[in-house]
């Protein structure tokens, strides 16, 4: 999935980073950021779709590992965007932000 399925927004390489859950789903860190203060007296995030609970790292959201397929499909798309079509007429702008953009996943998280 290159979108979240809370927002319906694209993944992108800035605010929207696709983060990964002790589940295995994944959603986008704007609205993991969300979850996370609705629960953060838990220090846990409920997954949406499972409702399996991961527990909200030390750093908060921003250090929950990325989905790495996704994250590397993005950024494929981003570095090289296909042509836009009339069934995607917005492709080619999609995923770009003006905040400095994750080209790795942070070192000791691997």
């Amino acid at each position: 999935r290159v979108e979240c399925i809370i927002c319906y927004s694209s993944y992108d390489l800035c605010s929207r980073l696709p983060r990964q859950l002790y589940c295995g789903h994944t959603f986008c860190q704007a609205c993991l950021k969300r979850l996370d203060a609705v629960a953060n007296e838990q220090h846990w995030i409920p997954c949406p779709q499972c409702r399996q609970n991961t527990p909200t790292p030390r750093g908060g959201v921003t250090m929950l590992d990325l989905d790495l397929a996704t994250f590397l499909a993005v950024k494929a798309d981003k570095e090289h965007p296909r042509v836009a079509s009339r069934f995607q007429p917005d492709s080619a702008i999609k995923g770009l932000c003006k905040e400095k953009a994750v080209t790795q996943q942070p070192a000791g998280l691997c």
